[in-house]
């Protein structure tokens, strides 16, 4: 709970800030065409396991980066990747021990962006994911198992305060889909981006 107030502490900051900026109507910013962000946070996963469910942890953590093109539209195309740890299990059993058990989904998705009310945006993904299948035990060893995913997708709502035109910072909600198992997680993703 003491997480969620601190997320929320976050957006209030960023948006005052937003408030107090002063346009200034004789300044012409020099348009950046391109923009990459990144960020990391972290992320629930709904749990749709049959077996083996009540020992999942289902909270974990996102990494993700974007390369965005800008026109002087709404819209913003790009391509998106980056590192979600859907869940971890950890079990014990007499005759192995302890294993635990970790997936992860590596997406490559084409992203289209639209600008809300100049500071605030939402994105839409579709593309492929590499799904990461990691067991690890102490008598056995580790064993990795990896398979392909053909049809994700993704969708996204956030602010981010741009400084100077250039570089920016916000926070987003990120929402993903892995069609091959079914798997979903929510993240709240804190981006850094900057422009050129």
């Amino acid at each position: 709970m003491k997480l969620y107030k601190f997320y929320i502490v976050i957006l209030i900051i960023l948006s005052s800030l937003n408030l107090q900026a002063q346009p200034n109507s004789n300044a012409h910013p020099k348009k950046h065409r391109f923009a990459f962000y990144a960020g990391a946070g972290p992320n629930y996963y709904f749990n749709n396991l049959a077996t083996s469910k009540t020992h999942v942890d289902p909270w974990n953590h996102s990494f993700a980066g974007r390369f965005m093109w800008q026109p002087e539209h709404f819209l913003s195309l790009g391509i998106e990747s980056g590192y979600y740890q859907l869940y971890t299990d950890n079990y014990f059993t007499q005759t192995f021990g302890t294993t635990r058990v970790k997936n992860i989904a590596i997406p490559i998705q084409i992203v289209v962006s639209t600008t809300i009310l100049k500071n605030y945006y939402v994105n839409f993904s579709m593309g492929q994911t590499r799904l990461l299948n990691q067991v690890s035990n102490s008598g056995l060893g580790k064993i990795d198992a990896g398979s392909w995913s053909l049809a994700d997708f993704g969708a996204a709502a956030g602010y981010k305060y741009i400084f100077k035109n250039r570089v920016s910072l916000g926070v987003e909600t990120k929402f993903f889909y892995s069609t091959k198992y079914r798997d979903s997680n929510l993240a709240l993703m804190f981006m850094a981006g900057y422009n050129f």
